[in-house]
């Protein structure tokens, strides 16, 4: 009896082990990554990102900076009604290309600190002024983030004076329209060379951190990893940026639930939710891998389908759909539409967080990406 019990012992823990392997289901990870043993080429995934959106996107940002500039001259040397709508027209253009660029605020962008170069809001109004009244300022210094890039921009085109006949007066010789007109000749400036750095830092023929992207030393999911950079800045992007800063803040969801129209992102210019719009696209099309030319590539739908998770990417492409036809409810100037009525607001917000919940948790736990940045409003 002995020997048939302690050979029984013997067997049992193999056979329950071989047991347990057999029931698991197709595809199950034991890593825990969550991705499933598909053939799916994550490699190819990096590769339309990095050529197809990534670098395409500043590529467009720099051509529209450039433009911004030239404008920004031509004013410089007349002041009139058409070189000011050319001026503002060009502002826009390069906004509504921030909206794409935006998503890939890692590498040489986190470098650079373009974001917050670029597009910190509200603008601070009593330091431009300030800086235009004495000539002394640094626009990459910490403390003129928000008295710089295109929110200052926007000031200076649409808010510097009460309307369009005032404005142009203040920038022409004799009301200290030379002090504002290096004001905003250095925005242009300093907006062109920062796009141009990031563009080249990207390029083959600069510092090619495509190359470093697209490196088998980037491979895998883990925080050093081009994916998990990746995702991660998209993932923050939306919950922070996008969700928080374009519509949760303004809207007083975020705000302590008081409402600050001023907070929009182009307040003076008037088309927030324009650009709002424009970024939640922008995020639509990323997801799925496709280019602003429609050009469908190997994205991380395509990732999520591959590891069986075919009902999350539905899900995901059903919540944007959904916060898209929100915002598409929400009219400009959307300081206004806070102010007169908030609903379309608030429900833009809830939508928008709908997402969040998914990108970040769910897809973020079947691809085995680690959200590395921490939040900073509890969700």
């Amino acid at each position: 009896m002995f020997n048939t019990m302690h050979r029984l012992k013997h067997f049992a823990l193999p056979l329950l082990l071989l047991l347990a392997f057999a029931v698991l289901p197709a595809g199950c990870d034991l890593a825990g990554s969550g991705e499933s043993e598909s053939d799916f080429d994550r490699a190819a995934m990096l590769r339309n990102y990095g050529e197809n959106l990534a670098l395409p996107a500043f590529e467009a940002l720099k051509t529209e900076a450039d433009e911004l500039q030239a404008a920004a001259a031509a004013f410089s040397g007349e002041q009139n009604a058409s070189s000011l709508a050319d001026l503002r027209e060009e502002l826009k253009h390069a906004r509504l290309a921030w909206q794409h660029a935006s998503l890939y605020s890692f590498g040489p962008a986190e470098m650079r600190l373009l974001r917050p170069s670029l597009n910190t809001y509200p603008v601070d109004t009593a330091q431009v002024e300030e800086n235009i009244a004495s000539g002394e300022y640094d626009l990459g210094a910490v403390g003129q983030r928000d008295a710089a890039g295109f929110p200052a921009m926007g000031y200076m085109l649409y808010g510097l004076e009460e309307d369009d006949a005032a404005l142009l007066e203040r920038y022409r010789a004799g009301n200290g329209g030379e002090e504002a007109l290096q004001y905003l000749s250095d925005l242009a400036n300093q907006i062109q060379s920062l796009a141009g750095a990031t563009l080249a830092d990207w390029q083959g023929s600069g510092g090619d951190y495509l190359g470093t992207f697209l490196s088998e030393e980037r491979a895998g999911t883990d925080k050093g990893s081009s994916l998990g950079m990746m995702f991660n800045a998209y993932v923050l992007h939306f919950e922070r940026f996008l969700r928080s800063g374009k519509i949760g803040i303004p809207s007083g969801v975020l705000s302590a639930g008081v409402p600050r129209p001023r907070a929009t992102e182009a307040y003076y210019g008037g088309y927030s939710a324009e650009l709002a719009l424009a970024n939640l696209r922008a995020v639509r099309r990323f997801f799925r891998g496709e280019d602003t030319e429609g050009i469908d590539g190997p994205g991380l739908r395509d990732n999520l389908q591959a590891a069986g998770a075919d009902e999350l990417a539905s899900e995901i492409e059903a919540k944007m759909q959904e916060a898209e036809n929100a915002l598409q409810g929400v009219s400009d100037p959307l300081s206004a539409q806070i102010e007169n009525d908030n609903e379309p607001v608030l429900d833009a917000f809830t939508r928008l967080q709908d997402v969040v919940s998914l990108v970040k948790a769910d897809m973020a736990s079947v691809l085995g990406v680690t959200i590395t940045y921490q939040d900073n409003d509890g969700d």
